[in-house]
């Protein structure tokens, strides 16, 4: 007979594994074959009942250590040392203290193993797990100090016992699932989990012990192998390093032995359990246990699988998988935060029947086409209807500069279009029904204007700007950036149909012109008559050098009834501005081509909503340097979630902005444009790990079912069901949105009442292909900061009213406001506002973070798109490459949704089945 040193149990000598803990047991033959054995003495062993005066150990009960530790019992002895039951003085607690032996405390690698012990056990705090307090030295004795767990450990149970009920044995393993989720989240790996390393405390509570031969995830490869053998993974025993999956085919190992009493493969060698590992059928539980349910005998086998990539992936998975009971409810009940990973591995499958998943992608691909249909209608872009593209329009600019006078175009041209808003305004406000609108909309030059420049030198944009949560505009040539300066720059203003409405340009003053300048050729390139036009006194400031000037009053054409303003000046003979502006806009001055900046006179809807933006933006910025902080100092925060999505926008936004800006040859310029867009990117970088350090701990402790499809997203699981359903929602309700403020300009029409006229929109987009795909880049940063930001401001309504349905009212009201400077309400009480903010925070409370996001970028590609279903239009490759790209989103989100069910279900199938 042969005695356990773990233990001191006697076994057979033949035997190569203890049957009380499991430990291995010396064999001549095998001591230079097997790995080495690295046996920890537990606070419970199979010796744990024992005392100072049942066992001997180097110290005797009373003894004080360190002038604060008074030893009360011996609780065992093992391969690592001793463990006693000890009184701190100094805190009023018991705790456990585990001595090194004197041998092993003089072998430096083993003393820097018990040190890494302290610094690894420290870094998990968890109910389901053991606390490590600290390592002291005393008298040349090397000693940790850990919590005391008045109970005894899992193998003593069970050999005293066998094996435990199903519905014990569900909550043991639901424990250790727990207590071992929290290790893995830390990035430790156990390495020794099996029985005898497993208390069970007066409260039957299962808590996980020693963490001597656990090692950090990140440095296992330079670990030497260590473990019990009898519960290493087959991975291990081929001298492969150790991973989360090995510990995870330890916790099978264990929950086998929970529900069966006895262990799951007895082997005399080495040899033979590699081959019983590798060669034996799947464990059948219901056979020794059968009143254990399937689930977790199903469980038990997937945790068992000799293929570590078969197995689940965290211990996470294990308990979702387990009978009964919600993870997430069960933590949130508790009062801790479910990690990451838990959050992930709660929730439903997600996989959707097939007819619904059909339903959702009818819904999203006809979404659509709808709203492009409609955008015919309620978009400024389909009631004026360019019918020239930018190259056209160039090309007239270039004419009317040789018509001029001007010589031929410079190397270095911008071009792009300007809306004008004094314009839009007197519209709105003088024909407020489509017919009247489109009358005004459609005299000369119109709400839509192409703006045309040339330079002799390259035209380099000079703002650098940083916009820390709206569109970046680093490097973008616009209207006055570059400023019109440098001798030799042209201006050129043309309404949609190519004629002339404005001119500005700087030309030299050395030479001299005799007679007097005819206006002719500037007059025939706007489309006016000169014999319709009265003469008037000039009163605008000129933004370029000028030596003569001249003013009219007169109409266009067939457009008796709108009277425009003309001024002209001219330099040496040559024409170098020209300005018109209509009656409505007024006697303030203007600035160059005569086209007021876009502004309105603040309404009390547009103030009310300025001030309360203001106000939650100090508050806002306030709490989310105090939730950083504080979810940092507790060990909350996701920082490689933060990281990973950090960086995923850094990279887009990036490459957003390099499309956005205007590029060119110089060397020297393109450093400075790289580094701006940098830093412009890192911004956004910084203000979304803020953001996700500060807000989402907190929402996955009080509201973790809404992060579930986000969590599974970025933790990689692209082809997720979940994923796929949120992503299709999302899809729907971004279409949603956009069709709400289409709704909001028609409907009226539709009703007879009064229109505030169409939207806007985007017009960027119509300037270039790239300045839509810069949209596309640039707003998930938007779209995230939104849905966080609807978070942070229920966070902050929570703490202010301490009721969460009051805090929601105050969320919609402020996100109402928010929301109406943004789609351009008009009234301070809109229908169509409140129900934008209505459908956006269901999406956010009910499909989720993932969905809520998904539906803002949805919404802001459609704003930003020139949308129309005529495929003769030549801004149509924008809506296709729209529709191509949330089509494609869509298509995306219904196959994975579907969980790889056939697309027609049954239906194909049995089709063929008849026909065979």
């Amino acid at each position: 007979m042969l005695q356990c040193q773990s233990c001191s149990a006697e076994v057979d000598s033949a035997a190569r594994f203890c049957p009380a803990c499991g430990n291995s047991l010396p064999a001549a033959d095998e001591k230079a074959a097997a790995p080495q054995t690295i046996v920890a003495p537990d606070q419970g062993s199979a010796s744990s009942g024992l005392t100072g005066s049942a066992a001997e150990g180097r110290f005797i009960p009373g003894t004080i250590l360190a002038g604060r530790y008074r030893l009360v019992a011996l609780l065992g002895k093992g391969g690592m040392g001793e463990v006693y039951r000890a009184e701190d003085t100094r805190l009023g607690q018991t705790v456990a203290l585990k001595f090194l032996p004197d041998a092993l405390a003089r072998d430096r690698e083993m003393l820097e193993r018990f040190y890494a012990e302290v610094r690894i056990g420290r870094q998990v705090s968890h109910p389901n797990v053991c606390r490590l307090y600290d390592l002291v030295e005393v008298e040349g004795h090397h000693c940790l100090s850990m919590e005391y767990v008045d109970g005894e450990d899992l193998s003593a149970l069970l050999a005293r016992i066998g094996r435990l009920p199903a519905d014990k044995a569900i909550e043991i393993a639901r424990d250790l699932c727990a207590g071992l989720a929290a290790a893995h989240d830390m990035g430790v790996i156990h390495r020794d989990l099996k029985p005898a390393n497993i208390m069970i405390d007066g409260k039957g509570r299962a808590r996980i012990a020693d963490f001597g031969v656990a090692a950090l995830a990140d440095r296992i490869d330079r670990e030497a192998a260590a473990g019990t053998p009898a519960y290493m993974a087959p991975e291990l025993l081929a001298g492969q390093p150790a991973s989360t999956r090995s510990d995870i085919y330890a916790l099978g190992l264990v929950l086998f032995e929970l529900c069966t009493g006895k262990q799951r493969f007895q082997a005399r060698s080495l040899n033979e359990l590699r081959d019983l590992q590798l060669s034996t059928e799947p464990p059948s539980l219901s056979s020794s246990a059968p009143d254990i349910p399937l689930a977790l005998e199903r469980i038990v086998q997937r945790c068992l699988d000799p293929d570590p990539a078969a197995r689940p992936t965290s211990a996470h998975l294990v308990m979702a998988a387990l009978p009964g009971g919600d993870p997430l409810q069960a933590a949130m009940a508790a009062g801790e935060t479910p990690s990451p990973a838990m959050v992930a591995a709660a929730g439903a499958v997600g996989s959707l029947p097939t007819h619904v998943a059909w339903l959702l992608l009818a819904c999203a691909l006809g979404g659509l086409l709808l709203a492009a249909w409609l955008a015919g209608s309620s978009t400024l872009i389909g009631r004026t209807a360019p019918a020239k593209s930018p190259a056209v329009l160039s090309e007239k600019a270039r004419e009317i500069l040789l018509s001029l006078g001007y010589p031929e175009p410079t190397r270095y041209t911008h071009t792009s279009f300007t809306v004008d808003g004094d314009l839009l305004r007197h519209l709105r406000e003088t024909w407020p029904d489509r017919v009247a609108w489109q009358a005004g909309a459609d005299a000369p030059p119109g709400p839509l204007l192409f703006i045309y420049r040339q330079s002799p030198a390259p035209l380099v944009a000079r703002h650098t700007l940083m916009r820390p949560f709206g569109p970046a505009e680093v490097g973008r040539v616009t209207l006055d950036d570059p400023p019109t300066t440098r001798l030799g720059m042209v201006d050129v203003l043309l309404d949609l149909r190519g004629q002339l409405a404005g001119l500005r340009a700087v030309r030299s003053t050395s030479a001299n012109a005799d007679g007097e300048i005819d206006w002719s050729a500037l007059l025939v390139a706007t489309g006016i008559a000169r014999e319709s036009l009265v003469p008037i006194q000039p009163r605008w400031n000129l933004p370029v050098h000028a030596d003569t000037r001249i003013a009219w009053q007169g109409s266009f054409p067939g457009h008796d009834d709108t009277v425009f303003r003309i001024e002209a000046a001219s330099l040496n003979g040559t024409p170098v501005w020209l300005g018109m502006q209509g009656a409505w806009a007024g006697e303030a001055s203007v600035p160059a081509f005569g086209v007021r900046a876009p502004t309105r006179t603040p309404s009390p809807r547009f103030q009310i909503a300025l001030f309360s933006t203001i106000g939650i933006s100090l508050c806002m910025f306030v709490a989310i340097g105090v939730l950083v902080r504080r979810n940092l100092n507790l060990g909350r925060a996701d920082r490689r979630g933060a990281l990973r999505l950090s960086l995923a926008l850094l990279f887009t936004s990036f490459l957003a902005q390099m499309l956005r800006a205007d590029h060119i040859t110089q060397a020297f310029e393109q450093p400075a444009l790289l580094i701006n867009s940098l830093a412009q990117a890192l911004s956004y970088f910084v203000i979304i790990w803020l953001f996700y350090i500060a807000l989402e701990p907190i929402a996955r402790r009080r509201w973790p079912q809404l992060l579930v499809g986000w969590s599974r997203l970025l933790a990689g699981r692209w082809r997720d069901p979940l994923v796929g359903r949120d992503v299709l929602l999302g899809i729907i309700a971004g279409i949603g949105l956009a069709l709400i403020l289409q709704l909001s300009v028609l409907a009226p029409e539709w009703l007879g009442r009064p229109s505030t006229g169409p939207r806007g929109q985007v017009f960027t987009s119509l300037a270039g292909m790239r300045h839509l795909g810069y949209f596309m880049l640039w707003s998930p940063y938007a779209a995230v900061n939104i849905g966080f930001g609807a978070l942070l401001g229920l966070l902050i309504f929570r703490a202010m009213l301490r009721n969460y349905w009051l805090a929601l009212a105050g969320l919609a009201l402020t996100m109402y406001f928010g929301f109406s400077v943004f789609t351009g309400f008009d009234d301070i009480w809109s229908p169509a506002g409140a129900m934008f903010t209505v459908l956006y925070l269901c999406v956010a409370l009910r499909a989720g973070l993932l969905s809520s996001v998904i539906a803002f970028y949805v919404f802001l590609v459609l704003e930003a798109t020139p949308l129309t279903l005529d495929v003769s239009a030549w801004y149509a490759d924008r809506t296709g490459l729209a529709l191509l790209l949330l089509g494609g989103i869509s298509i995306y989100g219904f196959s994975t949704s579907l969980a790889g069910k056939p697309y027609f279900g049954n239906l194909l199938v049995e089709r063929d089945a008849d026909s065979r």
